[in-house]
């Protein structure tokens, strides 16, 4: 939306009057009109006591939708995924996944479920895609969206679970006088993944309250593996130069799952007999490749017939979104007002994957694909069935009601009642049945006629649902007075229900579907808190507050969790502050009520490959069959996060932040993973881990992992995070125009973490997807109708290999090597506003169309970090008009 200077300086005073802005969106040319305007009092994401200093102890980080706008963002997970505190694991729809339809934000890279998102102050529910704690951000409908506030600090004592690392509250527009309505397109210069936009808004106003609605709807297409250069199949390249074609490491894209024989005894492969008969009629079927050292069980080698999977695969899923938002607000009395808001949304999400890859058991020794004859195990690609389509559709609905008011001249008071349900529907297409495969054989139908196809081809079915109810109450009253002013005070409670439930087909429970998987968990929970805060103003320049929280859960136990904050003013230009305060993280229902599954992880088998004679840098990976057991009794995770920072002001137009974090999480729930066994193996400890969390590796006579790993999820893990914050903004007022330049800097000292679960610890910032920086750099420029954006977002380098090493006796490290190079793209937007007749903007995300980053393969780096590139240069236009 095109904003001229007017517009501009209008939204951020309104900003700075009514919101937690940052510093440096204050430009000093409006500090008149401050002192001239009643200075209200506002609730600042962190606290709930209100206050009239934008800047705390906290700091807070605050994102416009005209903002979003600027930078070219799709949605208001793009938005997020893009600002420097969300350094890194954050989630994009992936094709095929049972989380293709979800989007996430991981401040600091600690992890989705350890930031809390909140919606206009209060918690949103959960997806029960992602076990219900983690909320997904393709709910949200950006245009309903006035602002988002991220914390950057630890909040439990606040709000409870989860505000380990930060918190996001999105605010909804309100008070919105008039109709506007939107439509944005986006065509990338590769194939696929093209945008659609369109909004309506509508609100009212009146001497009683207003009220405002929103519908918006958004679109974004798939990407398909052929179309990338990089993910397109590959299979004719011997990359190593060995004279081979190996599968894996000589290709991309194609798999061993074709029709491959694997010998029971060396576990070498062998090709199908009908292999070359396949490639010749069977799109896919590539030929007869190596398959490579140290893939088998054995010591040998072999061939495998392969598939190129990545001729009919998408990498990326597509969305389309229709969300309808409304807000309330109406006064009752002079002094209690009644709002409310609602919100519903559906988000389609379709995927696609290769028909499906399973085991084919027991093949006989007379089958017409077995060259071995004796009975084996294939590795299958069932063809005959069809692709394997994923259809996801996510439906979301918010609904809170509350009366606020006041009493007296110092008492503010709060009652809410909020109940969010969300139902996802996950349908599968055309898997392979055991059960119909069994019957085929059993009954001698062939696997290539009708009948023998529609008895194998599975639609495999997952429902995921979450109700969750939130009551509320609190009040905030001053009591008391000290040299400062007077002493603030908040105290309140709430309760939650939650009712969860992730049920799969019966079939693909029971472990009867190839190319799918899944155990359902369903149960619930309740909770109870109660929660005070002081604000204690010792002089007028030194405010000191506290806050503590006790949460009750009916599950694992309760929590207390406290916090202290420091604010010292010695000058007006010059903020000090500091806050130390603990946090907790209950474990999900998913990880307490998940049942028993078994999967096919992929894991380096260091073991093996040091008997054999195979350097640890060499040591490929490969999927080993693991069953992984559920663990009702988890307890929570613990943390500490201590902020140190300053905020400076004193040069006109000119602000400085600075901050230091310092977060460490103990007994982190994680699980404990194929690679982790592996790992505590080299160490020599892991008969240390089997007996004390009922996890077990075995081994064949020959050194190879022999039949499934057993493994869980425990508390146990570590986690720690440091580093800084640095944020520089300045204002250049000239008379051919307004520039404004801004820059937001996360860099990491520390990413630390287990070399494997519960043992050594390491810091891995700077390795393979932990970037120890990010920094955003946008310049804005403002003449009259006209106003041009142009940000850049830039990501450090990363080490591109790591190996383990065992640097003294049972002490392992990871070791990085080689370098991927820094990431930087850079977006623009020009925009014009056309008076009466609405506002044009154009622009490029990517503009110079910076590609993916690939390793010294040339492998691509698949990483949420790179998805511009992915993506390419994405040019748009967009059209808003207000009536």
């Amino acid at each position: 939306m095109f904003r001229n200077n007017k517009t501009a300086n209008a939204v951020r005073l309104a900003l700075i009057a009514g919101a937690a802005t940052t510093a440096f969106s204050m430009p000093t040319a409006f500090a008149a009109d401050e002192k001239e305007a009643k200075v209200e009092r506002i609730e600042v994401t962190g606290s709930r006591i209100k206050r009239t200093d934008i800047e705390s102890a906290s700091p807070v980080e605050v994102l416009t939708f005209e903002d979003m706008q600027d930078q070219g963002r799709v949605s208001v997970a793009d938005a997020l995924r893009n600002i420097t505190g969300n350094t890194f694991s954050s989630a994009v729809p992936a094709s095929g996944s049972g989380q293709q339809s979800q989007a996430t934000v991981s401040l600091l890279g600690a992890g989705s479920g350890r930031t809390l998102v909140l919606l206009d102050g209060k918690r949103l529910a959960g997806s029960p895609s992602l076990g219900g704690s983690s909320a997904n951000l393709s709910s949200i409908p950006m245009a309903a969206v006035e602002r988002i506030e991220i914390l950057k600090d630890g909040a439990s004592a606040v709000y409870g679970s989860d505000a380990i690392a930060g918190v996001v509250n999105i605010i909804l527009k309100k008070n919105f006088e008039g109709a506007a309505f939107d439509i944005s397109f986006g065509r990338p210069s590769k194939e696929g993944s093209d945008t659609k936009s369109m909004s309506l808004t509508f609100g009212v106003n009146s001497d009683k309250g207003n009220i405002t609605f929103v519908y918006d709807h958004q679109r974004q297409g798939a990407i398909f593996d052929r179309d990338r250069e990089y993910t397109a199949p590959n299979y004719t390249e011997d990359k190593d130069g060995d004279g081979l074609i190996s599968l894996y490491s000589d290709t991309v894209g194609v798999s061993y799952f074709g029709a491959t024989i694997e010998d029971p005894v060396t576990g070498n492969l062998s090709p199908s007999l009908l292999c070359d008969e396949l490639t010749a009629t069977v799109p896919g079927f590539v030929g007869k490749l190596d398959q490579g050292p140290f893939f088998g069980d054995g010591v040998g080698q072999g061939e495998g017939c392969a598939y190129a999977y990545s001729l009919v695969s998408a990498n990326s899923a597509s969305t389309k979104r229709d969300s309808f938002m409304t807000t309330m607000n109406y006064e009752l009395t002079e002094d209690i007002s009644l709002f409310a808001r609602g919100m519903y949304s559906r988000n389609d999400s379709f995927g696609r994957y290769a028909p499906p890859a399973a085991v084919w058991n027991n093949i006989a020794a007379d089958n017409e694909h077995n060259p071995l004859g004796v009975e084996a195990t294939g590795f299958y690609r069932w063809y005959g069935i069809g692709n394997r389509d994923t259809d996801i559709t996510d439906f979301q609905q918010d609904v809170m009601v509350g009366l606020k008011g006041s009493t007296g001249d110092t008492v503010e008071w709060e009652v809410s009642y909020q109940k969010a349900k969300l139902d996802y529907r996950d349908v599968g297409r055309s898997y392979l049945s055991y059960a119909g495969l069994a019957y085929n054989e059993q009954n001698g139908i062939s696997l290539g006629s009708d009948e023998g196809v529609a008895n194998i081809s599975q639609t495999t079915y997952r429902e995921n649902t979450n109700d969750f109810e939130h009551f509320f109450a609190g009040a905030g009253f001053e009591f008391g007075e000290l040299n400062g002013g007077s002493i603030s005070h908040y105290v309140g409670a709430e309760y939650f229900e939650q009712v969860y439930s992730s049920k799969f087909d019966k079939q693909s429970e029971a472990g009867l579907v190839g190319g799918s998987a899944g155990a359902t968990s369903e149960g619930e929970r309740d909770t109870s808190a109660l929660f005070y805060e002081i604000a204690l103003p010792f002089t007028d320049e030194l405010l000191v507050s506290a806050a503590i929280r006790r949460d009750d859960y009916s599950d694992f136990g309760s929590k207390t969790t406290p916090s202290v904050k420091v604010e010292y003013r010695p000058m007006d230009d010059l903020l000090v502050r500091g806050s130390y305060g603990k946090g907790f993280r209950a474990p999900s229902l998913s990880d307490l009520l998940g049942q028993d599954s078994v999967g096919h992880p992929s894991a380096s088998d260091y073991v093996l490959c040091k008997q054999q004679g195979t350097p640890v840098a060499d040591c490929g990976s490969r999927q080993i069959e693991n069953l992984h057991l559920s663990n009702s009794n988890l307890g929570a995770e613990e943390s500490t996060y201590i902020n140190l920072g300053v905020v400076y002001s004193g040069v006109e137009n000119l602000s400085l932040k600075f901050d230091y974090f310092d977060l460490e999480v103990d007994n982190v729930i994680s699980s404990i993973t194929v690679q982790d066994l592996i790992n505590a193996e080299v160490a020599g400890v892991l008969s240390t881990l089997e007996s004390k969390y009922n996890v077990h590796l075995n081994r064949k006579a020959n050194g190879s992992i022999d039949g499934q790993v057993q493994t869980t999820s425990a508390n146990g893990a570590f986690m720690s995070r440091k580093g800084f914050d640095i944020e520089v903004g300045y204002l250049v007022e000239t008379d051919f125009g307004e520039f404004n330049f801004n820059s937001t800097t996360t860099y990491l000292t520390e990413v630390g973490g287990d070399v494997f679960f519960s043992g050594d610890t390491q810091d891995y910032a700077g390795f393979s997807g932990t970037p120890d920086w990010r920094s955003q750099f946008s310049t804005s420029y403002a003449l009259g109708d006209l106003n041009v954006n142009w940000t850049v977002d830039a990501t450090a380098s990363t080490f591109e290999d790591d190996a383990l090493e065992e640097i003294s006796a049972g002490v392992l490290r990871n070791i990085g090597s080689n370098h991927n190079a820094s990431y930087v793209t850079h977006n623009l937007s020009v925009g014009y506003h056309l008076g009466a007749y609405g506002s044009l903007t154009v622009g490029a995300r990517n503009l110079f169309d910076k590609g993916v980053l690939k390793d010294d393969n040339n492998e691509w780096i698949n990483d949420p970090l790179y998805n511009a590139g992915h993506i390419g240069r994405d040019v748009y236009a967009s059209y808003s008009i207000n009536f």
